[in-house]
Formats: structure tokens, C-alpha cells, sequence
């Protein structure tokens, strides 16, 4: 039997990684360690940011707290589009069809190209007017929009990278993205401090220099991708003949991408609500809310990575027509998801009084007890949204995002944000009711998923045993 690592053998002698045979957990492991740590450097990204932009202050914290939610709602309408991609491709690779996995490849860069910049024009236009609407104090608006407009003129190259990632991680191959995800993100640590202080030549820019070097990092990164990916070299080839769209493909990567865009974006829209209903309550809330919740998603990296290793075997396996294969992959990744990160969640608990220190001035002794109080409460519901994630991720690779989909909007929007409102507003708990919110949305949302994932109405592939264009 072959190694599940080993290189599947195909006409074009392509580097891809055969995921349904061998060991799960060691296929699991294995895929997920580069998409972790390439998700984890994601986030650096982030941080970097909310790092060096803290020695400016609340304010300026604030400013980049209220732009992240609508920046990350940007991305996942065209991100949620990628993750059709991925299906399609794992599924084609895993039932052999290389030709197709190929034209995949090129249709949803073509059609992914498209709809960033039409999201780049839009979000350029109508930030200030999204930045109003969530009412912060007015000291952070200005700042806040500058921030959004420069970060939405380069949504084309962070989409883009994207894109690669994704498609990628379809055909099993992890590692290339990783590699360019460890360059880029170096690169935006070393400009984020000349950019926002003006070290060296460079002029002070202040918050909007952190959009800058995200920016230019990551126009880099889709540049090396693309000539990865056009030049064929890594598993997967696109051709500039078959990037114009056509409509036999995109109502495919509509009907899969379209409820994944929802849901990529219901994380967005549930924590541009909640940015809103935290803002109430205070600059040193609204602070809190942005540090507490970059924190958080470090350590959700090593789920979010499962999710996406989950995508790619669910999909290889259910294109090679094993669905109990597919199936044991899932329960593997979700309940290494629960153990880990209930342990991660035990050690925030104890650290959460020196967290904010990390990013705030000790002055600001509200902010810093807000972000301990939000850190403490929320820590023990990490392994519930950990099992929700990689149960949604085998959804996502059978091709059953709607169901992936509702299960998001039911957590982070018809859950959490009015258990956040009602209990901070209508209770003697106050700002912790807040956090109580995030809590209990958490675990209600993975104990449904979970629930629903047992039936096993996911268990069909999608693909058909048809040419494909130009196949």
C-alpha cells in the first residue's frame, strides 16, 4: 500500500500528494503542520500590526480594531469563492482527473480576479461610510478610513495569494505556500516599524503605514504564486487560455463558493456587529475586543488548519469513492482539535492578566482589565469552536458549504451577537456579559455541527466522469 505522502503517480508526473491511502492521522498531521503555521503567519500579519501600531495608543488600536472586521469581510466574499476551488480540485485529483483539476485551477483564478476588483472599487468607495456606521469615538474614524482605503487599493494581490493557497492545498501540497507565507510575512515585520514611525528615510505614516507593508508583503507573495502556478512546476498548471470564465465552471464554483463566501462572510459580519454593539461600551472595551480577539485566533491557527487538511481529504477520499475514509478523517481532526485547544484555552486563562500588556501601554489599566476579563471567560469554550471548525471543513469538501454555511451564521450572528447584547445590556453582568456571549455561542455552535455532521447526508462526491474544456 502506498504511503499517503508519497507522490501520486499521474500522465504529467505531477508533484501531488495522495491522501486516500495509508495512515489518517499521519496524513492529517502531516498536510496540517504547513497550513497551521501558514495560518499562524497570517495572523502574524495582524499582530505585527496591533504590536506596533500599540505604542501609539488606545486610539490607534481602536482604529484598526474597527477596520479588521470590514477588512476581513472583504476577504471572505472572495476567499469564501476560493474554497470551490479546493473542493473541486481535491475531488478531481482524487478520482485522477489531472486535466480537470488544471482547468479548475485556471477558471478560479479568472473568476477570482474578477470579483477582487470589483470588491477592491467597493470597499475603497463606501469605507468611510461602513467606519461611521459602527460608531467609534471620533478620534479613531478618520484614522480608521485612511487605514481601509489604502489596505482596499491591494485587495487584487492579498486575493491573489489566496487563491494560490487554496488551490494548493486541493491538489495536497502545503509546503509551497508556506514557504512564500514565512518570506512575506518576515517582510512585513521588518516594514511595519520604518512605515509607522518613520525610522530611516521612510516618512512617519502612522496606523495607515501598517496597511502599507501588509500591502506590499503580500502583492509580493501572489507574485511568486502565480508563476508557480502558471509555470506548472508544483502540481497543479494554469493556462492564460482558460482564465477567461466561462459559465459551465463558474455556476459550479457559484453553487459550492457561493454559500462558502456567506460563510467566510457571516465571520465577518458577526464581528462587524459585534465591533458595534462592544463600541457602545467604550474605547477600552473596543480595544480589548480587537487585542482579545487576534489572540484568539492564534490559537485557533491549529484548528483552522485541521479544517482545511479536513477539506482535502474529505474531498481526495470522496472523489476516489471512499466516504468512510473520508469520514474517520474528520472525527480524527475533531477530536485532536478539542483536546489541544482546551489545553491551549487552560493556558490563556492562567497568562490572560499579561496578555494585553504585550500590546497596550500599562496606563491603560482599563482596556487591560477588559482584555483579561474577555480572555479568561472565553478560554474554556476554545475546543467547541475547534470541533466546529474541522466538522465544517468536511463539509466544505463533500461540496455541502450551505450546510457549512448555516451553521456559521447560526454561531457568530443568530447566537452570539444578541446572547453579547442582551446579556451586557438587560443583566447585572455589564461588559462581561459581553464575553459570556462569545462563550456560549462557542459551545452551543459545536455541539450542533457535531450533531448534524453524524447523519452523513455529506457523503457524495460532486464531480462527474466527463471531459472537461480543452481536456
Amino acid at each position: 500500500m502506498a504511503s499517503p505522502l508519497e507522490e501520486s503517480s499521474n500522465p504529467k508526473n505531477k508533484p501531488r500528494v495522495n491522501l486516500t491511502s495509508g495512515s489518517i492521522a499521519v496524513s492529517l498531521f502531516t498536510l496540517a503542520w504547513p497550513v497551521v503555521l501558514s495560518n499562524l503567519l497570517q495572523t502574524v500579519y495582524n499582530l505585527a500590526d496591533t504590536y506596533w501600531v500599540g505604542g501609539l495608543g488606545a486610539d490607534a488600536v481602536a482604529a484598526i480594531s474597527v477596520g479588521f472586521p470590514v477588512v476581513f469581510l472583504f476577504i471572505s466574499l472572495g476567499g469564501g469563492l476560493v474554497i470551490a476551488g479546493t473542493t473541486l480540485v481535491a475531488q478531481n485529483v482524487g478520482a485522477g482527473r489531472d486535466n480537470a483539476a488544471d482547468y479548475t485551477t485556471s477558471q478560479t483564478l479568472g473568476f477570482v480576479g474578477i470579483v477582487s476588483l470589483c470588491l477592491a472599487i467597493l470597499g475603497f468607495f463606501f469605507s468611510e461610510s461602513v467606519v461611521r456606521l459602527m460608531g467609534p469615538e471620533p478620534a479613531v474614524i478618520e484614522v480608521a478610513v485612511v487605514y481601509l482605503k489604502i489596505w482596499f487599493a491591494g485587495v487584487p494581490f492579498v486575493f491573489g495569494f489566496f487563491v494560490f493557497q487554496a488551490l494548493m492545498r486541493g491538489s495536497g501540497n502545503t509546503v509551497s505556500p508556506m514557504r512564500i507565507m514565512v518570506a512575506s510575512t518576515l517582510l512585513n515585520i521588518i516594514l511595519d516599524p520604518f512605515l509607522i514611525y518613520g525610522w530611516g528615510p521612510f516618512p512617519a505614516m502612522g496606523v495607515p503605514g501598517a496597511a502599507v507593508a501588509t500591502v506590499f508583503s503580500r502583492g509580493l507573495a501572489t507574485i511568486f504564486g502565480m508563476a508557480i502556478l502558471f509555470k506548472g512546476t508544483m502540481g497543479l498548471k494554469a493556462k492564460i487560455a482558460d482564465l477567461w470564465p466561462r459559465w459551465e465552471t463558474i455556476r459550479s464554483i457559484l453553487s459550492i463558493g457561493g454559500p462558502a463566501a456567506i460563510e467566510q462572510s457571516s465571520r465577518a459580519i458577526g464581528m462587524t456587529a459585534m465591533t458595534a454593539v462592544v463600541a457602545a461600551y467604550g474605547t477600552p472595551a473596543l480595544a480589548a475586543f480587537g487585542i482579545g480577539n487576534r489572540v484568539i485566533s492564534v490559537v485557533f491557527m491549529p484548528s483552522m488548519g485541521f479544517a482545511e487538511s479536513t477539506t482535502a481529504m474529505v474531498g481526495q477520499n470522496l472523489g476516489a469513492g471512499l466516504p468512510d475514509r473520508a469520514e474517520r478523517a474528520t472525527w480524527i481532526g475533531a477530536g485532536s482539535m478539542m483536546g489541544i485547544l482546551t489545553a491551549l484555552g487552560a493556558l490563556i486563562y492562567l497568562a490572560a492578566e499579561h496578555v494585553g500588556g504585550i500590546f497596550l501601554p500599562a496606563d491603560d489599566v482599563q482596556a487591560l482589565l477588559h482584555t483579561a476579563t474577555y480572555l479568561r471567560i472565553a478560554a474554556f469554550s476554545f475546543g467547541f469552536i475547534g470541533v466546529m471548525n474541522v466538522v465544517n471543513g468536511a463539509f466544505r469538501g463533500a461540496g455541502k458549504t450551505a450546510v457549512a454555511m448555516t451553521f456559521s451564521i447560526i454561531t457568530l450572528i443568530g447566537l452570539r451577537v444578541p446572547l453579547s447584547y442582551s446579556l451586557a445590556g438587560f443583566t447585572s453582568l455589564g461588559t462581561h456579559g459581553l464575553w459570556w456571549g462569545v462563550f456560549l455561542s462557542n459551545v452551543i455552535g459545536g455541539i450542533l455541527a457535531t450533531a448534524w455532521f453524524r447523519r452523513g447526508g455529506w457523503k457524495q462526491r460532486l464531480i462527474e466522469d466527463e471531459p472537461v474544456p480543452g481536456g
